[in-house]
């Protein structure tokens, strides 16, 4: 595992931006920017490293698996497209990469600090917090490594089941994927900036890289009982997401104009913790799931660099920046008795992906 605190890199990384005026602030207005079609495929996938043959068996297997959407796209250019990828279906955890985007810009425009503890930023719950829980900071909560282990909202199961002893581990030394952590760094974006994250998600990103289906009427807040702090619920679309994985593969850059600070995707989507998973959920990042070998081996080729926004039931964004590639998956979840996919079948199924790209780019 990680050592107690490197979180100040965060900062020390993101100061550059700060010094010189923080490029962001240098943005052109959305309106000048030009929006990806992304409604065709191209009509020659083995130029940009497909084989037309394996792109084939992979919507066989798409539709086996009963996939409400699959989307692939390399070099900029769409290679795949299966189901309704303009349907706005539930994001579920997806959410926390979505927000983590957003603590990008904020942090570079110094509205949050990630060295500030919950103390000093009056965080507490229904629950009182403790001396030592409120010395978690905001990098502590972004890395899943809060030492806060309480009931939240929008917990499945697996989390309630899974969620350590209260004071177990202290602040920062410990990696549990928490709700916790992920409900109340919501709160603080909204407390610290001052705008709704729905609102913030449009203006600052949505708007910028052109999304066709994102709006309000697509997002909500999950209040529960256990907890002050609520889940921040989107609902996005396939072609949406492809937009929003584009943007980090291309460092936080979209049309030549800078949406999120590049040392921000590079901090974030690299491993702070070892999950002793393999595959795409082996590291954990800042709020992304990061590929890894359990033991901390190398990730097999094509997943080197790889990262992930992973949802419930089998809503997947994977960036592979070693192939200029950006996957989403996704399934309907509003169907209670639809087809779901666990982690370890989405891995099966980015194999499966992979070997269609395996067949003609032996150089790349």
């Amino acid at each position: 595992m990680i050592s107690r605190r490197p979180y100040h890199l965060i900062a020390i990384a993101l100061a550059l931006a700060i010094a010189c005026g923080c490029s962001l602030s240098k943005q052109r207005p959305a309106a000048q920017l030009h929006a990806l079609a992304l409604d065709a495929a191209v009509a020659d996938p083995e130029a940009l490293g497909w084989s037309t043959a394996g792109l084939k068996a992979i919507r066989r297997e798409a539709q086996a698996l009963d996939s409400a959407a699959v989307l692939i796209i390399t070099a900029g250019q769409v290679v795949f497209m299966h189901g309704d990828i303009d349907r706005n279906f539930r994001a579920h955890s997806m959410r926390k990469s979505l927000l983590s985007a957003l603590y990008g810009i904020a942090i570079a425009k110094g509205q949050i600090d990630p060295g500030d503890t919950l103390a000093e930023l009056g965080i507490d719950d229904k629950t009182p917090l403790t001396v030592s829980e409120q010395q978690a900071t905001v990098a502590d909560l972004l890395a899943a490594r809060s030492g806060i282990y309480l009931p939240a909202a929008s917990e499945v199961p697996a989390m309630r089941a899974g969620r350590p002893a209260r004071h177990q581990y202290q602040p920062g030394t410990h990696w549990y994927y928490n709700n916790w952590d992920f409900n109340v760094l919501g709160s603080i974006y909204r407390q610290q900036t001052g705008e709704d994250i729905f609102e913030a998600f449009a203006r600052q990103i949505a708007g910028p890289i052109g999304m066709q289906d994102y709006g309000p009427a697509n997002t909500r807040y999950q209040f529960e009982d256990m907890s002050l702090h609520p889940s921040y619920k989107f609902r996005i679309s396939t072609r949406d997401l492809a937009r929003f994985g584009l943007l980090y593969l291309h460092k936080g850059r979209w049309q030549g104009t800078e949406i999120l600070p590049a040392e921000w995707v590079e901090t974030s989507t690299r491993a702070h913790s070892l999950t002793g998973r393999n595959g795409t959920k082996g590291g954990y990042g800042l709020m992304w799931w990061v590929s890894a070998a359990a033991g901390g081996k190398p990730a097999p080729r094509y997943l080197s660099g790889a990262y992930t926004a992973s949802g419930s039931g089998g809503h997947r964004l994977t960036v592979l920046p070693e192939i200029d590639t950006v996957l989403v998956h996704r399934t309907d979840t509003d169907d209670r008795g639809g087809a779901r996919m666990g982690s370890s079948a989405y891995d099966r199924f980015l194999a499966y992906v992979l070997r269609a790209r395996l067949t003609t780019a032996t150089g790349s």
